[in-house]
């Protein structure tokens, strides 16, 4: 029997090592079956000569169990007429396991498959089974996931992968195991319990190439060396294979342990301390020269038990004079096992709401509940507070991070971090630092938000005495998908370049705080897409490229953004312009405000400067461009260039200086910079169809020069390759179809749901898209304003009413949303709100409202009901204003939503963004 492991959560091990070979494009591939439990189809697979076959007809052959029994049974068999029986299982690492160790030679690479069943009556319909290595290094057990499969109840499923044995000599034995999907004991219920069967093991080998890294490649620390360190997350099972080691010390020059620094790895039971993996990574970090980030003194999770339980009975929660002793104890005795061999200390981790203020019981965290208002001051955040002073106490020479998720891209979250870290360094506390994880995607956050945040944290230091207080980049992830809806794909080469392009930004952010002295440090979450926690998070069995090295350890798109851009692959947006004829004047036409800007903010050189907020429209005759651009440093020798593609292999270059106009420009400063209006003819673009859905080639260049005429710096809309955007590398505009609009009319209803005279004049559209369903319940809706609200009236066709359902959004109901200041963003900003009314008056809704001035009436009718709303503007209506709305009408029946029609946004996304939004123009 094999001691059982070491519980440590590895999650970016597990599933890296899963699919260690799944981007290998040659003829042995790692393999697994789909959610079905049917065989993946193999191509170009060579197994080669097969070294180990058992279908268990005779015996179990040196089959051991591994927790629970194991016997051959006779009842159940894939093929033959035996299969081999696991059970008495109590775990669900409980399962079969082999020595391999005289079988399979070390280097070699080698396909593994084997089959699977269960049946009890207990499993559930679907049960997720791991292959798994089980390398003795120096001594322990060390665990690689090398397949897995979700088998059907009553199904044989083939689990398969490859895996090639480590060739060190630290390695001394290697089995192979088999078991159900990894779950905590006190996870685990009767169903992860069930005896299983296996059968046909069959071990060949294959062609596997062995991994290896591009050692010409200048590395991404070196790059960087003038700014900051640059370092990754690492796990102790990295320092046994083959080549990671090397390669981690050739690309970073920090580290941090991914798990065996939490509280469950150090000290699994009260009192034993278990030290080792850290021990390694702290050696590993001494011998190269390297940062050693300490990740965490304190979390919500990945904590045992028994840390916030009674001493006497576990049933009971521990007092706050034990969790505080407890607390102290860990802290002290981590901090002083390393001393000063650690440079940063993330003390604490994740101590904000994804919701508001702190932590709490209901988000899975005990500190604030037990420990609470220690002072006496008013708040709960005095765990937070004791963890910074134990360990400064324990090593006054330590520095100390408080270390968060969402800070670059939340305002409200940014904002509370903000409150409490000045509350507590007024107090005195001595936190050196904030850890802004950055666990993002190449979809959002913008790089303008990114800043913005780190310069408000970064202000913070106003309030340590000795002003040394820092930013931290400490998990930095970009992941390849815009959220968990979104399901598996490959990181083709336009992702990857857009991912770079991504990385490009926020790079040039991280440089700037570095230059304004507030960042020091940006740590990757994981050394390459094979070390990567998001592979099966959030999404099972869905593969994640977010590193700037790929599976095999070669230099990804990112890579050349960051080091040499030239060589970056340019991934081309794309925008959409809508159909509308714009004046051109002294006046900035106001129709302008029914489109969305983007942004041409990508450095080239320099990352301060001149940056432009673009927008674009069409008709017939003209492609019509604003550019707003944000330059504070005036110089005559600023310049903005279009650049259009002739269509013909040659390019079009439009160029205005600030307050220059030119035959296709009117170019006028205003107090942020400089605007430039743009009539572009489309007659000069060979054989092009003015119509929608095509398509012109684009780009954009701002030259920023100081006072004195010289060049500052150059930004771009889509080519950040070099000084000058090249024809290949342009983005590209599509003509669109024109957007929803409609006048309002100035004039103040009586909130009655009465149809007063005032709205006789009003001019009325209807939720005629059908979002949900079909044939169901619609609105007529007419708006009305004055300088204080926006007023709506909807009147609903709907037979039959039902507020069954506890979901204010699945009753008969209506909603308006408003984008007051028509930014049209893809999150809601400060100003977007989602107000909801159902047919008896119920008020409720989302983002930014004013529930205290918000206003509304119900009526009932023969055909339906009336809906009369106020929607309270942040800042006075006026003439010409352009204001975002949509309306929307749920139809539901029988307690759940059958319908759901909108006027404006086709997607019936407009919760979460505004993007699609409808325009209203204010008129008298």
């Amino acid at each position: 029997m094999i001691r059982n492991k070491k519980h440590i959560k590895l999650l970016s091990i597990m599933a890296a090592v899963i699919i260690a070979g799944s981007t290998i494009t040659t003829r042995c591939k790692a393999l697994t079956n789909s959610e079905s439990g049917k065989d993946t189809n193999i191509e170009n697979v060579n197994k080669g000569e097969v070294v180990y076959s058992q279908s268990f007809e005779n015996d179990a052959e040196g089959w051991e169990a591994r927790g629970g029994d194991v016997s051959i049974d006779s009842s159940k068999y894939e093929q033959g007429a035996n299969s081999l029986k696991i059970t008495n299982r109590q775990e669900t690492w409980h399962g079969p396991v082999k020595d391999f160790t005289n079988i399979l030679q070390k280097g070699e690479a080698y396909h593994f498959t084997a089959y699977v069943m269960y049946d009890d009556a207990k499993g559930a319909d679907e049960q997720k089974f791991n292959l798994q290595f089980i390398n003795t290094v120096n001594g322990e057990p060390k665990y690689v996931t090398v397949g897995s499969a979700t088998a059907k109840k009553g199904q044989w499923t083939k689990i398969e992968g490859d895996y090639r044995i480590p060739e060190r000599d630290i390695v001394t034995n290697y089995s192979m195991d088999i078991e159900f999907a990894y779950k905590s004991k006190k996870d685990t219920n009767e169903s992860d319990k069930v005896n299983f069967y296996i059968d046909d093991v069959t071990v060949s080998k294959c062609d596997m190439p062995k991994k290896d890294f591009q050692r010409h490649l200048k590395s991404i620390c070196d790059e960087y060396r003038g700014y900051f360190p640059i370092g990754t997350e690492i796990n102790p099972d990295q320092l046994y294979d083959d080549i990671h080691p090397e390669f981690i010390a050739h690309q970073y020059n920090a580290i941090v342990g991914g798990n065996c620094m939490k509280v469950d790895a150090l000290q699994p039971t009260e009192g034993n301390f278990y030290w080792k993996d850290a021990d390694n990574l702290r050696d590993y970090a001494k011998a190269h020269n390297m940062i050693f980030r300490g990740h965490t003194l304190l979390w919500h999770s990945q904590v045992p038990d028994w840390f916030f339980q009674d001493k006497n009975d576990p049933t009971k929660p521990a007092s706050r004079e034990l969790l505080m002793e407890r607390m102290k104890t860990h802290i002290s005795t981590v901090v002083n096992h390393y001393k000063d061999d650690v440079d940063y200390w993330d003390v604490v981790n994740e101590v904000l709401s994804d919701k508001e203020g702190l932590r709490r019981n209901n988000e899975n965290s005990k500190w604030a509940s037990i420990i609470g208002d220690v002072d006496g001051d008013g708040y709960d955040d005095d765990f937070i507070e004791l963890a910074f002073r134990y360990a400064k106490e324990a090593n006054p020479k330590g520095k100390l991070i408080i270390n968060d998720y969402g800070l670059e891209s939340s305002t409200r979250k940014t904002d509370e971090m903000y409150n409490l870290v000045k509350r507590l360094l007024q107090k005195g506390v001595p936190i050196d630092g904030i850890g802004l994880q950055m666990h993002v995607s190449m979809y959002s956050p913008d790089s303008k938000t990114v800043k913005q945040n780190m310069d408000k944290l970064a202000s913070l230091k106003q309030f340590k005495k000795d002003g040394n207080f820092v930013l931290q980049v400490t998990e930095l992830d970009m992941s390849m998908y815009s959220g968990s809806g979104e399901q598996m794909k490959e990181p083709t080469k336009e992702i990857t370049a857009q991912q770079a392009a991504q990385y490009k930004r926020l790079f040039d952010v991280f440089k700037e705080e570095r230059k304004q002295g507030n960042l020091d440090l940006v740590m990757f979450w994981g050394n390459s897409d094979d070390d990567t926690w998001l592979d099966n998070f959030p999404v099972s069995n869905r593969l994640d490229s977010p590193l700037i090295f790929d599976r095999n350890l070669q230099a990804k798109s990112s890579y050349y953004s960051l080091v040499d851009p030239s060589k970056a692959d340019i991934y081309r947006q794309s925008v959409k312009a809508i159909n509308q004829t714009i004046e051109i004047g002294d006046n900035i036409d106001s129709k302008w405000s029914m489109t969305k800007a983007f942004d041409a903010n990508t450095f080239v050189n320099n990352t301060n400067g001149a940056t432009a907020k673009v927008k674009t429209m069409w008709d017939k005759d003209n492609l019509y461009v604003l550019t707003d651009v944000d330059d504070k440093t005036v110089s005559n020798d600023d310049s903005i260039t279009l650049y259009i593609d002739n269509g013909d292999g040659k390019e079009i270059q439009y160029i205005s200086k600030r307050d220059s106009n030119t035959q296709n420009s009117i170019s006028k400063s205003n107090e942020n910079g400089y605007e430039v209006q743009w009539k572009l003819p489309l007659k000069d673009i060979k054989d092009f169809k003015t119509e929608v859905g095509s398509k012109i080639g684009f780009d954009i260049k701002i030259e920023d020069n100081d006072s004195n005429g010289n060049l500052n710096s150059i930004a771009v809309w889509n080519d950040y390759s070099s000084n000058k955007p090249e024809l290949n590398k342009f983005g590209e505009i599509q003509l669109d179809g024109q957007v929803k609009y409609i006048e309002a009319k100035r004039g103040t209803p009586n909130i009655d749901a009465e149809i007063d005279d005032v709205w006789n004049d009003a001019k009325a559209f209807n939720t005629d898209l059908n979002v949900e369903g079909t044939n169901t319940a619609k609105a007529k809706v007419r708006t009305l304003w004055d300088e204080n609200y926006l007023y709506a009236l909807f009147q609903v066709k709907d037979n039959e009413l039902d507020k069954a359902s506890d979901k204010d959004h699945e009753q008969d109901s209506i909603e308006a949303f408003i984008d007051e200041n028509n930014a049209r963003t893809p999150s809601y900003d400060g100003d977007d709100a989602q107000y909801r009314v159902n047919y008896e008056n119920k008020q409720t809704g989302g983002g930014n409202i004013n529930m205290d001035k918000f206003k509304s009436a119900t009526k009932l009718t023969d055909d339906g009901y009336i809906v009369e709303i106020a929607i309270p503007l942040q800042n006075k209506g006026h003439v010409n204003q352009f204001i975002g709305f949509d309306g929307q009408v749920n139809d539901a029946k029988g307690g759940k939503r059958v319908g759901v029609t909108m006027w404006s946004d086709p997607t019936g996304m407009t919760w979460s963004t505004m993007s699609n939004i409808g325009n209203i123009k204010l008129v008298e």
